[in-house]
């Protein structure tokens, strides 16, 4: 879908939608668009007033009019005019159109631009009218949207407003397509491939495989792995287009493809849904593509391991004890807790490997976090304070990547403990258990590095349609991650 802005002076044509404020009434310019007063006549007929949600269509000779309803104008955000813009491509979509346009003029808010407000509608209609459909045989005709065209009175301000959202839009498009895939589509090496075939200036690639794992002592993550007959990797991607030989900040995404809990099987109902357990390492991904599209100077390091959890005679089985690459041993008492196993390893080799100040880890790491927060937030656990502000300032700027701190705890760590190795995967005790897996990852980090880590189990899939997010993945992290990176890491 092409997203292009135009004169809102123009002759409007064909599909034409038209946000309206309650109280602000019909924008004057379009009532010149209607000599005869359709729109008025329409507008009073319908008892239309600008209410969230509701919506008058009228037909002019060349012009489809469909005012929808914005609500009150009080305090409205920019994520408020993405929302808006979500709203729509969810109408728009059901209207079998090519092509469609959205009128911005008369929206001006006193803290935004014209050129801000439509720049945010194209990027939450952008957001809102993405669709998966690649495997379905029979697909209705012209159901996609192939342009939107958003009128506005500087379309070349707006254009270059709109840029960098463009580049966060393509990030979360591609994260939002690899979690949709299934798992057996989307694979380690599979992954490894859409990472390698991005061809961005900046963002380079690397990948060990598990000879190269075996010999560094990544034994986490080839532990996981040893259950399936796809190979395990560790995808390295950088981009240092920052401060020569300043220090990055690591990234660090769960890339579980799918999940079947290993030898401690998941109950089957629900267990397809684990093709969404690398949504983690999707996200990192999808962030590197935005900060490299919008040539940031910024030194990022992503490092994404990359698995499938499988029962086998090969498998990682209860009762195991395993050598982590920092020398740490793990006894293995529930081999569905694998996540945090591949992402202790996998922050160990980074700091060693890029010596970060930062590491941030995105994980769908435990289901209890649906019990938390629910589907309104992800978790973030972090002990530093500055580090905390930074993220949760950054969640708050976004339209759906919103974060709610959780504890973190010298008792809740206690609980880890292992009568007979370092520490286990597994609290002994069934409380506070997204706390004590965060800790898992917390005893590898290394003294003096600031660390968060991202628990998004909660938010990495819908279940139901979002004004930015149809049903099923969200793309959530891309959106968070850019907008802290370009708040606190650019040079």
């Amino acid at each position: 879908m092409k997203i292009t802005f135009d004169s809102s002076k123009k002759k409007l044509k064909g599909v034409v939608f038209v946000p309206v404020f309650e109280k602000e009434g019909i924008p004057s310019l379009l009532k010149k668009e209607d000599s005869l007063g359709f729109i008025e006549k329409a507008v009073k007929a319908d008892d239309f007033k600008g209410k969230e949600n509701q919506i008058c269509v009228v037909f002019l000779p060349e012009a489809r009019i469909i005012l929808i309803g914005a609500g009150e104008k009080t305090n409205i955000t920019a994520q408020g005019f993405e929302k808006l813009g979500g709203k729509i491509a969810s109408i728009a979509k059901t209207l079998k159109k090519k092509e469609i346009s959205v009128y911005t003029e008369g929206l001006k808010e006193n803290d935004l631009s014209n050129e801000k407000i439509a720049a945010e509608i194209a990027f939450g209609f952008g957001l809102g009218a993405y669709s998966f459909d690649i495997y379905k045989h029979e697909k209705e005709e012209n159901i996609r949207i192939e342009e939107v065209i958003i009128l506005t009175s500087n379309p070349i301000k707006a254009q270059t407003l709109f840029d960098p959202l463009a580049a966060v839009l393509d990030g979360v498009y591609e994260t939002r397509d690899l979690v949709s895939e299934p798992s057996n589509m989307m694979t380690p090496s599979e992954f490894v491939d859409v990472a390698e075939s991005i061809k961005i200036k900046g963002f380079d690639t690397d990948v060990l495989d598990a000879k190269q794992m075996k010999k560094l002592g990544l034994n986490l993550i080839l532990s996981v792995g040893q259950g399936s007959v796809h190979e395990p990797y560790l995808l390295i991607i950088r981009y240092m287009k920052g401060k020569k030989g300043g220090a990055p900040l690591l990234l660090v995404g769960k890339g579980v493809c799918f999940d079947s809990g290993g030898i401690s099987l998941k109950p089957g109902r629900d267990m397809g849904d684990m093709k969404y357990d690398m949504a983690g390492a999707a996200a990192v991904l999808g962030t590197m593509i935005s900060i490299a599209k919008m040539g940031l100077k910024t030194n990022v390091v992503a490092v994404i391991p990359l698995v499938e959890n499988m029962p086998s005679g090969t498998a990682l089985k209860p009762g195991d004890v395993v050598r982590s690459m920092s020398g740490k041993t793990v006894e293995i008492l529930n081999t569905d807790a694998e996540g945090r196993l591949i992402l202790g390893d996998a922050v160990w080799y980074g700091q060693e490997k890029f010596k970060p100040d930062t590491i941030i880890d995105i994980a769908t790491l435990t289901g209890v976090m649906n019990y938390s927060l629910g589907s309104e937030y992800a978790g973030l656990f972090t002990t530093d304070e500055e580090l905390s502000e930074q993220l949760m300032s950054a969640a708050d700027e976004t339209v759906m990547d919103h974060l709610w701190r959780m504890p973190l705890h010298k008792n809740y760590d206690k609980l880890i403990n292992s009568d007979i190795a370092d520490m286990a995967n597994l609290s002994s005790s069934p409380e506070a258990g997204s706390s004590t897996a965060a800790h898992f990852i917390g005893r590898f980090i290394q003294p003096d590095i600031k660390w968060a880590h991202l628990d998004i189990a909660s938010k990495a899939w819908t279940k139901k349609d979002l004004p930015c997010a149809p049903k099923g993945a969200t793309g959530f992290g891309v959106q968070l991650l850019t907008k802290f990176i370009l708040k606190n890491r650019v040079s």
